[in-house]
């Protein structure tokens, strides 16, 4: 570790004046050597930082014995019985798994959680067993800092090349050292299911969400960053915001909705719609699944003027897995084309392979935002200890 002065913090103009202090003060302390480097890490994302900038720093500070080797040790290559996958239910199709132990002998042995929440919790409780995780983005970060999971090796990943660029080096997934903790596995957006036969109005913001003409017929995610988020955006805010009073702005917008919410509810967006609920706060897949049943003329898909959240879940490895081996098989195996064909034709969600969409359902990549559009959108990120502000902040607004 070098003493001395500090290494320089990125520039004052990237970041706020309320996190450059605290920032300075954490280099300072990295420095003199009075806090780890993981320590560092974990501080500076908790005050917004990229993990590419943190890690800007902390190669200015120098290599110390906590540092992390620069490649992953060696894997055992000898091929398992069974890999063991912990999903999200409905998430791979059974002809991916079948093809899969046909050509490599190996049987996949999948189970399921309902949230990130569930499966942090898991690997924070010390839970083993399992080859491959399906975590967002959100939650691959804060598996990264907690060493939850295991870094990659992407020689034995070939097919990554058929990723597309912005999911190559996304940040959230990659240490000081540039390995890569997880790849993607279906990425998608979040906006509004509009059943234009029922509402008939044009529908471009996320305020027809606090139409009072429409009480009993909106349906909001259950899920407090993504609900939480279209306050925010509303507020012309950040999702990731960790302002309190910002997130206070978007808590009361939804508190005073509240009464207007027919129910908050994540997974029966395509039932409800389909059914009559003419406006449904939803992620792609499940709108586009209604889409297909009811057709343009009934369906839209709305991403409001304000902006939405942009999300990818990941396939990482975690630490302690039974055959890391048979994992990165697995992971490999997805992407190729028509296996990933295969994935967007069972999920309705966009592929991280742009060589799927010869082989998938045309609707799916009809639905791909334009760049203007994408440009409105935005990752959500790990906002660090601030979450628990956001948990609050949730509790609030169902309790309301």
């Amino acid at each position: 570790m070098t003493t001395g002065k500090p290494p320089s913090t990125p520039h004052t103009s990237d970041i706020s004046p309320s996190v450059e202090t605290p920032l300075v003060q954490l280099t300072e302390k990295l420095a003199r050597g009075s806090m780890s480097r993981r320590e560092f890490l974990k501080r500076a994302t908790a005050l917004g930082l990229s993990v590419s900038a943190v890690g800007t720093i902390l190669a200015a500070c120098g290599e110390d014995e906590a540092a992390t080797t620069a490649s992953p040790a060696p894997l055992e290559t000898t091929k398992p019985e069974q890999l063991f996958l912990y999903n999200w239910s409905e998430y791979l199709p059974a002809s991916v798994r079948k093809s899969f132990e046909k050509e490599y002998g190996i049987e996949v042995v999948e189970s399921y959680y309902d949230g990130n929440e569930q499966l942090l919790a898991k690997l924070q409780a010390g839970a083993g067993g399992y080859d491959i995780v399906v975590p967002d983005n959100i939650t691959v970060h804060i598996m990264l800092i907690e060493k939850l999971i295991q870094p990659l090796h992407m020689d034995l990943i070939p097919n990554f090349k058929n990723v597309m660029d912005v999911y190559q080096k996304p940040g959230y997934n990659e240490d000081e050292n540039g390995n890569l903790y997880s790849v993607p596995y279906q990425w998608g957006t979040t906006g509004i299911g509009h059943r234009k036969d029922i509402v008939p109005e044009t529908v471009d913001s996320w305020n027809v969400l606090w139409n009072e003409a429409y009480k009993g017929q909106i349906t909001m995610l259950n899920d407090y960053r993504e609900t939480l988020g279209v306050g925010l955006k509303l507020g012309g805010y950040s999702l990731n915001s960790t302002s309190q009073e910002e997130l206070d702005s978007s808590t009361q917008k939804l508190v005073e909705q509240k009464p207007l919410v027919k129910a908050y509810d994540s997974i029966n967006t395509r039932r409800l719609l389909i059914q009559g609920t003419p406006l449904c706060h939803g992620w792609t897949g499940y709108v586009l699944q209604a889409y297909d049943a009811l057709g343009p003329e009934k369906l839209e898909y709305v991403l409001p003027k304000e902006g939405y959240m942009l999300w990818c879940d990941n396939a990482a490895i975690p630490v302690g897995a039974p055959s890391p081996y048979a994992a990165h098989l697995f992971l490999n195996y997805l992407f190729d084309p028509k296996i990933a064909a295969e994935v967007v034709d069972y999920t309705w969600y966009h592929s991280p392979v742009p060589a799927a969409e010869p082989y998938s359902n045309p609707l799916v990549w009809d639905f791909l935002p334009d760049e203007e559009t994408l440009a409105r959108g935005e990752f959500s990120e790990d906002v660090g200890e601030f979450a628990r502000n956001y948990l609050d902040a949730w509790k609030q607004v169902r309790g309301a």
